[in-house]
């Protein structure tokens, strides 16, 4: 690891420590100071890598729409529709890059990522109260799990990096995670908290983690 690396990691790290201490101590301006801090270094990380192709530049543009979806979010209840845009639109560059790596379709796993769309979005539907959200929350789960495909559709390819591939994969199922909890925490079940709140935030800065590192050594399309 290098130096610079490390520099990074470490600020990353004491900023999403000081986010989570200001959720415990409901400080909502330290939140807002803090939160984008960990991805805007993330995509700093992948912008100072050397011989950045479109792979690399796609996500780039995930993690700053991430980015701004996390201040979007956190904000103000009224900002949330703009941070789901943010966030949906984050995951379109995702899936650009992952497409953009491998365009094999793998059907199985196709099944498998849309499967689960289905299967929680009939959760949401039948057991949550949507309301006007329905349509954007259905465009939602349709974008997140086709980004979950895609990044499945890396993983085996020969010409394709198996590590970038597996943190890649990771971080899509991680995110995902994430997303889910959100979703019925929101519209479904009252999760028990500040647990669930410290797993949403977690799991989703550890997904975006392994979607930047598969940001490195890639190759081709295969």
């Amino acid at each position: 690891m290098s130096g610079r690396t490390k520099t990074l990691a470490v600020i990353g790290i004491v900023a999403a420590g000081l986010f989570l201490v200001g959720h415990a101590l409901d400080l909502y301006w330290l939140r807002m100071i803090v939160k984008p801090i960990p991805v805007l270094l993330m995509a700093l990380w992948v912008y100072l890598l050397p011989g950045k192709k479109a792979y690399q530049w796609a996500i780039i543009v995930g993690l700053l729409l991430s980015m701004l979806g996390d201040i979007l979010l956190e904000a103000s209840p009224d900002t949330f529709i703009f941070g789901l845009v943010a966030f949906l639109l984050g995951h379109v560059a995702y899936i650009v890059a992952f497409t953009r790596d491998s365009r094999r379709l793998f059907p199985w796993r196709a099944l498998l990522a849309y499967g689960y769309g289905v299967l929680i979005f009939a959760v949401f539907a039948t057991q949550g109260d949507l309301g006007d959200m329905m349509i954007p929350i259905l465009l939602y789960v349709i974008v997140i799990t086709t980004m979950l495909w895609r990044a499945a559709s890396r993983v085996g390819v020969a010409a394709i990096n198996a590590f970038s591939a597996k943190a890649g994969l990771l971080g899509a199922i991680l995110f995902t995670f994430s997303d889910t909890l959100i979703a019925l925490n929101m519209f479904v079940w009252d999760l028990p908290q500040p647990a669930t709140r410290y797993v949403i935030i977690i799991t989703y800065w550890l997904g975006q983690l392994g979607i930047t590192l598969s940001a490195r050594q890639t190759e081709q399309v295969a």
